[in-house]
């Protein structure tokens, strides 16, 4: 005997794919609240979800779970009416449809999921709420790009599929299996082109694709559909239209869910004028924004600051435009690639749009601008994040210079404030890249160009590329001797030292940095003239002489406590390391070393990282761990390879790992110097850091003291007396992150887990 199965969902066509995660969340959701809105943007999957978690749910419904399809009933019309009809109640006609409703589905205990309610939203709010209120055995299901914004509605916003990431090569970082935007691809690929799958010849392939249509649902099964006569390759090539591309799509389903343009269009046609407005200018943004610059670029021409933030959240609202959840950070709202394509296509291009465009330009202009002037301070690491952030919004404004006719001076200016980010985040060829194209725009021989060919020496020199590096310093320092720019004529003196030391010219390198030391006022205000004094300490251990090299490295140290700056801190760590190395104090090389490890991951200084990881094998292969110095050593190679010569080409750095190979090689067995080696090739570098800080050192002797720096002792005592974070910063007038970052190194180098055990180590120092 068969159950008589209650209620009305359709069957599934094509195979459920994925969302796991979301089906649980969804079903918990339910099981405490009786109204869960879906939201979500066009094509992200909301429907197939609710359906998903009503088949699921059905035993838990005596009277049945109901699918009540809303897409095609007109705005203004009787939606109760129509839930009478699609529940299979009967329709009294004397009284009014929805009191009729409230009183069939006042015992019934019952799933109703209603899909598609964003152009009904008048009318299916108020005729939720009474239902609710008189059936009280009664659950329902919403999906909607906008909540009904009712009491007791638990809303829960639909996220994209998830995706793998690529690293700095477009490598897949992880494995592809598993999920979930790559199983439907291959999935609906496999339907039309039998025995498609996804393996290492296309796995990156196709995470470019899913990256490409944001890992939305609908997208990905329109691309798939190709399948059938294009390759991945193809496929990808042919997103620059993805309108007209991905148009294929079921012809038996809602008009909206056939192609992907049906689908946006109907999202913009339910926002109000203002939406729509704000929509399309927001559409020159690339990767994401914050309000204030939302509000300097979309401001005029009759659009208000007032119309900017009623149109950024009422698109938020309507699942348009995404708040990204940055811990830590200021808010950042983001237009999905296909969203913010749409809106360009609505912005329509000429004056208007060439106006958006240089406001977009300007105001990261200004930005970089900023963060040049106030690098040499204790905000480093907060300005690297939020430039990190808007990277592809500095890729845009550059673009912007350099493609358009009399813009490129600007270009030339933010291509050169950029100099900081540029090195100090690892995004040396990215530099290089615009450096060289804004040098070819604009050939005015003026303090800017000598300014820009110094930067771009520094980053040539880098890159391991010397030859080109000594041109363009050549250039600069002509350039700047003939129109007497003083500052940027000091500013060589400093990179053409760097250059000389990676040619390998010791006494020549020590000589210009020591011309460059000369302008004292520029090492308190310029962190490239500064990093010549942890520079000439490199120089200094290099020829023996340590005490000079310990004494250039505090100097510098007693400058970046002066101003809260890390990045050269990170430098004199390393420094001192190497000279603590030098010296046989193993266990105070590893203390400087892992500090300035730990300050370089903070700005994801990948040449940084890799050589502090270097230096970390040399002292490990000294006490006698060759089996780690092995791993170490093996994925600083592993890694280094695609940035230029190896140790940046010094001799000295090459001869200390020659020598530590040679150490490895007499200690270790072959079979095991081979299992470390493809151990350490197989890191990346966020294991690569974890793994070199994870390893616990020998436990210090009980008599042994704890190696804290002034400036930590000091936060040790206010974090003794129950000061925050917060208040600790405040009383010592730094930043919230360096209060942050110092705590964090106490806890470590006490062994510590809890800010008690602080307090209770500093009241035994009493």
């Amino acid at each position: 005997m068969t159950t008589r199965r209650v209620g009305k969902l359709p069957d599934d066509l094509t195979s459920f794919v994925g969302r796991r995660g979301a089906i649980t969340q969804v079903k918990r959701l339910l099981s405490t609240s009786r109204l869960v809105t879906l939201t979500g943007v066009a094509g992200v999957g909301k429907s197939r979800l609710a359906v998903r978690v009503a088949r699921d749910l059905r035993r838990a419904f005596p009277d049945g779970v109901w699918l009540v399809e809303l897409a095609r009933v007109p705005p203004r019309d009787d939606v109760a009416r129509v839930l009478l009809t699609n529940l299979g109640l009967g329709d009294r006609g004397a009284l009014p449809a929805a009191r009729q409703l409230a009183e069939q589905l006042a015992d019934k205990r019952m799933l109703i999921v209603l899909d598609g309610c964003e152009h009904l939203l008048e009318e299916c709010g108020p005729l939720v709420g009474d239902l609710l209120a008189a059936a009280p055995e009664l659950r329902i299901l919403v999906t909607s790009r906008a909540p009904l914004a009712i009491a007791a509605e638990q809303v829960w916003p639909v996220p994209p599929m998830v995706m793998p990431r690529l690293d700095r090569q477009g490598r897949v970082v992880q494995k592809a299996i598993g999920y979930e935007a790559l199983e439907l691809f291959a999935d609906r690929a496999a339907a039309v082109l039998p025995g498609f799958a996804i393996g290492p010849g296309n796995e990156a392939l196709v995470v470019r694709v899913c990256q490409q249509l944001d890992g939305l649902p609908l997208a990905i099964e329109l691309a798939a559909v190709w399948m059938r006569s294009l390759s991945v390759e193809e496929i990808l090539d042919r997103l620059a239209d993805r309108y007209r591309l991905l148009t294929l799509g079921d012809r038996s389903g809602l008009p909206h869910h056939r192609t992907l343009r049906a689908a946006i269009e109907r999202s913009f046609d339910l926002c109000s004028p203002t939406e729509q407005v704000v929509w399309a200018r927001l559409s020159v943004f690339s990767g994401g924004f914050e309000l204030d610059a939302a509000e300097e670029v979309c401001v005029g021409d009759g659009v208000t600051l007032e119309d900017v933030f009623v149109g950024v959240a009422g698109l938020v609202e309507q699942s348009v435009l995404f708040k990204e959840d940055q811990r830590d950070t200021r808010t950042r709202y983001r237009l999905l690639k296909t969203i913010q394509e749409f809106g360009r296509e609505r912005l329509g291009g000429g004056t208007r749009q060439f106006a958006l465009r240089r406001r977009h330009r300007d105001h990261f202009l200004l930005l970089a601008e900023h963060v040049d002037a106030e690098w040499l301070g204790p905000e480093q690491v907060d300005w690297l994040t939020r430039l990190r952030h808007d990277r592809a919004n500095l890729r845009a404004a550059l673009d912007f210079c350099r493609t358009e006719p009399g813009e490129g001076p600007e270009g030339l200016r933010m291509s050169t404030a950029l100099r900081y980010y540029w090195v100090a985040d690892g995004a040396l060829r990215e530099g290089r890249y615009w450096l060289d194209e804004m040098l070819r725009v604009v050939s005015d021989p003026d303090e800017q160009r000598a300014r820009a060919l110094a930067v771009n020496g520094l980053i040539s020199c880098l890159l391991g590329d010397v030859d080109a590096a000594r041109s363009l310093l050549a250039e600069a320092r002509d350039v700047a001797r003939r129109i007497g720019a003083d500052t940027a004529l000091a500013l060589t003196w400093h990179i053409t030292g760097t250059l000389d030391l990676l040619r390998n010219e010791h006494e020549t390198a020590a000589a210009r940095f020591a011309e460059a030391l000369e302008r004292k006022e520029m090492l308190r205000h310029d962190g490239i003239a500064l990093m010549s004094l942890p520079s000439l300490a490199l120089l200094a251990t290099f020829r023996g002489d340590f005490e000079r090299a310990v004494e250039l490295c505090e100097q510098c140290q007693e400058i970046c406590e002066e101003h809260g700056e890390l990045w050269n801190r990170s430098w004199c760590e390393l420094t001192l390391g190497l000279v603590r190395w030098r010296q046989g104090d193993y266990p105070a090389a590893q203390e400087h070393l892992h500090e300035g490890l730990r300050i370089k991951q903070l700005f994801n200084d990948f040449t940084g990282i890799l050589l502090a990881v270097e230096m970390e094998a040399w002292v490990s292969a000294a006490q006698g761990h060759v089996d780690r110095a092995a791993r170490l050593s093996s994925a600083v190679a592993h890694l280094w390879r695609p940035l230029g010569r190896y140790l940046f080409g010094i001799d000295r750095y090459l001869g200390w790992h020659t020598e530590t190979d040679a150490r490895i090689r007499n200690a270790l067995p072959t079979s095991e110097l081979r299992a470390e080696r493809r151990r350490g090739s197989e890191y990346t570098v966020d294991e690569l850091v974890q793994f070199t800080l994870g390893v616990r050192r020998p436990e210090p002797s009980a008599d042994a003291p704890v190696r804290l720096t002034p400036r930590e002792r000091e936060v040790a005592k206010l974090v003794a007396q129950g000061m925050s974070n917060r208040q600790i910063a405040e009383q010592l007038v730094i930043s919230k992150r360096t209060s942050d970052s110092h705590i964090e190194h106490i806890l470590a180098k006490l062994g510590a887990t809890s800010r008690a055990q602080i307090a209770v180590w500093v009241a035994e120092q009493r």
